[in-house]
């Protein structure tokens, strides 16, 4: 196995950002899992660029054509489960 690229302080350091409580154990497998999930951006990193496609470049006739519809914000609303009037509630966010 090659060297690990996540040491155990920044595993902690994780831990305490994400605020969970890791083991000395968990610290060990996380160290080593998250090390193998850099290791596979490191080969995502190393795919070539000319791969990428160009939508630009492409003919605009391959796309459909942008169509206006009516739309009613009665209709939209009626899918909110709380609401007043015209405003959605959404759940406290902090």
């Amino acid at each position: 196995m090659t060297k690990p690229k996540i040491t155990v302080e920044q595993v902690r350091r994780l831990g305490d950002l994400a605020k969970l409580s890791i083991s000395a154990t968990d610290e060990e497998r996380l160290m080593g899992e998250l090390s193998s999930i850099l290791e596979y951006f490191e080969v995502v990193d190393k795919v070539s660029d000319d791969t990428r496609i160009d939508r630009q470049t492409e003919d605009p006739g391959d796309l459909r054509p942008d169509e206006v519809a009516p739309s009613s914000p009665d209709r939209v609303m009626n899918g909110v489960p709380q609401r007043k009037g015209n405003l959605v509630k959404a759940p406290r966010v902090f």
